[in-house]
């Protein structure tokens, strides 16, 4: 669920100081309230004085004398993200999280939180990045200690909880969202060598929630679905992730290589072409490419050698082993131009040529293979 990921601030979290100066009273009762919280004193302690805080600060938002007040502004906002805080830390004791109540409470949060950061005079602004930062940092920090124990599911929590929480000041917490995505690729990759595609779309769909730009996430949700046969979502969330960047190579490479893991050989080949179309020079997806018509070719070949020889279907078969070798040839060899001494691909080219009846090109590259230690 989106919220669950501030409920590491209940854990860890100590009072950051607040300074109240003298202003209508609504708000100074509401800014005096604030000082006193703390989540680690108890959270029925906390409750009691967020819920009175919010009395205050409610007022002082309706009220046309401190509507437009930014200190006002800033003390709703503060008031609002620990409602969040707390219903969240609550949330493990087994009470049940109100969703849209929350979501309520992020709105306001965010919107007070957001003229906050506007005002040209910046009145109240480093209060704010004060008060979000501790906690983002915080869940941070965190993220980073399980990722070294290598506990990578709660450290993709924490990066998602260090994310969200400074989206409440309008931030693009670039650190955050790179390291959830590379630890979440971790956990669904050893969920996937498991078979356990329920857990890894669980985790991965929850991560998407706080992400819902990030590629690398959207990837690995593709991943799982191909792995699992459902092509039905892994296209859905292939659109979401070229909405969002639609000249993006590795979207279409990772499903290339998908492909071929599932033998739907003219998707993958599709694929892989699209990414090439992206990136001309996208040297990995023209090697999947090459090396998958190679191997494609040879069991169409194999089909055919098996059928029997009166059969019809088995010219066929050779006359499409051909042809997709052929296409095999001409992306290895704008490969091999950038990439002269990749053993691998020499040997692929001249085992293609000689089965192609090419005995000049064969030897060609056969002997340039052979030179490569």
């Amino acid at each position: 669920m989106r919220f669950t990921y501030f409920l590491i601030l209940g854990l860890t979290i100590a009072s950051i100081p607040f300074s109240v100066y003298s202003q209508k009273k609504n708000i100074t009762d509401a800014a005096m309230l604030m000082k006193k919280y703390n989540p680690m004193s108890g959270l029925d302690a906390g409750q009691k004085i967020v819920n009175d805080a919010k009395v205050f600060i409610d007022l002082a938002a309706v009220n046309p004398e401190t509507i437009e007040d930014l200190k006002m502004h800033f003390y709703r906002a503060e008031v609002y993200f620990a409602l969040i805080e707390l219903a969240t830390m609550k949330a493990v004791s087994g009470n049940k999280l109100d969703e849209k109540l929350l979501k309520e409470y992020e709105t306001i949060s965010k919107e007070s939180f957001r003229k906050v950061m506007a005002d040209p005079k910046k009145t109240w602004k480093e209060d704010a990045e004060q008060f979000i930062n501790s906690r983002s940092g915080m869940a941070f920090e965190m993220g980073l200690k399980f990722y070294n124990e290598r506990k990578f599911d709660q450290a993709t929590q924490m990066f998602c909880g260090a994310y969200a929480i400074k989206e409440f000041l309008g931030i693009d917490f670039k650190d955050a969202a790179i390291n959830a995505g590379l630890s979440l690729n971790i956990v669904v990759d050893s969920l996937l060598q498991q078979k356990d595609f329920s857990e890894a779309l669980k985790i991965a769909e929850e991560t998407h929630k706080a992400l819902p730009l990030n590629i690398d996430v959207i990837i690995s949700i593709i991943n799982i679905n191909l792995q699992k046969g459902d092509l039905t979502n892994s296209e859905k969330f292939l659109n979401k992730a070229l909405a969002i960047d639609p000249k993006n190579k590795q979207l279409y490479y990772v499903l290339g290589t998908s492909y071929i893991d599932l033998k739907e050989n003219e998707k993958a080949e599709e694929a892989l072409i699209k990414a090439i179309e992206i990136d001309p020079n996208y040297t990995e997806a023209q090697y999947q490419l090459g090396a998958h018509l190679f191997n494609w070719a040879n069991d169409l070949k194999t089909s055919a050698d098996q059928l029997d020889l009166n059969d019809p279907k088995a010219p066929l078969l050779v006359q499409k082993s051909e042809e997709t070798l052929n296409r095999a040839l001409v992306v290895l060899e704008k490969y091999i131009l950038i990439n002269p001494n990749e053993k691998a691909v020499l040997e692929i080219l001249w085992k293609s040529y000689y089965k192609l009846g090419n005995d000049v090109k064969s030897a060609e590259y056969k002997k340039r293979a052979q030179e490569i230690k």
